[in-house]
């Protein structure tokens, strides 16, 4: 008879998310998820397999619940031109409400997988895949918020807001208040973009 399952998954997977956010995942232990999840190691290897099984569900239930509804802001149907600021206002705003949290701040798959996405290609192809679905999501809202841009240009700023995206929040941990204004350049750099300004590069 197959055994069981007699925990929340969602709150399972919510106090592991805060140990590797914390720790990232090669210096937590099964007795650190123990702890933290109150479940049995057991359960936890019944549920998810093994620690890894655990981080892979982890991160996938952050993407579907974090990641992808923020990427969605880059979509504004009636409002494109603001689809790249909703976004960025809305990354500073969780970087503001993570101040007295030092050890959650910033991108838990970036901040947990740095150690080892090197060496693991399921998840540096799953990081470089978020890096892509931004990008793209910033290149759709640029595209649409200025229909005249060139399909080179609109791929380049696309790059530039990424890469200050990514760096903002791999800094955020480190250093907050960087980590802000590298946001609020990159959110200017914007607005000049869509100012029509013929200084803005």
């Amino acid at each position: 008879m197959a055994r069981t399952q007699e925990f929340d998954t969602g709150k399972a997977l919510g106090d592991a998310r805060r140990v590797f956010w914390e720790k990232g995942f090669d210096a937590t232990s099964i007795a650190d998820l123990e702890s933290a999840t109150g479940l049995g190691r057991s359960s936890i290897y019944h549920g998810f397999g093994s620690k890894r099984g655990l981080f892979d569900a982890v991160i996938q239930d952050y993407m579907e619940t974090i990641l992808r509804p923020r990427l969605n802001l880059l979509h504004s149907a009636t409002q494109p031109a603001l689809g790249v600021s909703n976004y960025l206002a809305s990354l500073s705003d969780a970087l503001v409400k993570s101040a007295d949290r030092t050890t959650s701040r910033g991108c838990l798959l970036l901040n947990t997988a740095a150690g080892i996405a090197g060496n693991d290609e399921a998840l540096r192809l799953l990081i470089d895949g978020y890096q892509i679905e931004l990008r793209d999501g910033v290149a759709g809202a640029l595209r649409a918020a200025d229909p005249m841009q060139t399909e080179a240009l609109v791929l380049s700023r696309a790059r530039i807001v990424a890469g200050l995206t990514m760096s903002a929040l791999l800094m955020a941990r480190l250093n907050l208040p960087e980590a802000l204004a590298t946001l609020e350049a990159a959110a200017e750099q914007v607005r000049l973009w869509l100012s029509g300004d013929p200084q803005a590069t």
